[in-house]
């Protein structure tokens, strides 16, 4: 079943956070998506635990900006993140090198 809103996206991933992937990392991000159902989001992975947040972090590793309707349609597998950078869809700013670990690392396919 497709993800419908921002708050299915992160309880997915909450729930299902692989951390055994994630035992050396140690990050913080924060995401803005704009339009209805919008908001600000801060996520903290720290020795394998995924924490997330409505609200903002201080000076995150890397933020990300989306609209609801890119960061959903990414989420369910309907448009490549990577495309969507470079289309100008999402907008990116921090650390790349923090972001690729995570990319890397992690595929969520729901």
């Amino acid at each position: 079943m497709p993800f419908q809103t921002p708050e299915d996206v992160l309880t997915y991933y909450q729930k299902f956070f692989p951390e055994e992937q994630a035992a050396d990392l140690n990050l913080t991000a924060q995401l803005h998506l704009e339009g209805e159902g919008g908001g600000d989001w801060a996520f903290r992975i720290t020795n394998g635990t995924l924490t997330t947040a409505r609200g903002t972090i201080e000076n995150p590793d890397f933020a990300l900006e989306a609209t609801v309707a890119d960061f959903l349609a990414m989420a369910n597998g309907q448009l490549d993140p990577m495309k969507a950078y470079f289309t100008g869809k999402v907008r990116f700013h921090g650390s790349m090198r923090q972001a690729m670990r995570l990319m890397n690392r992690f595929r969520f396919n729901p």
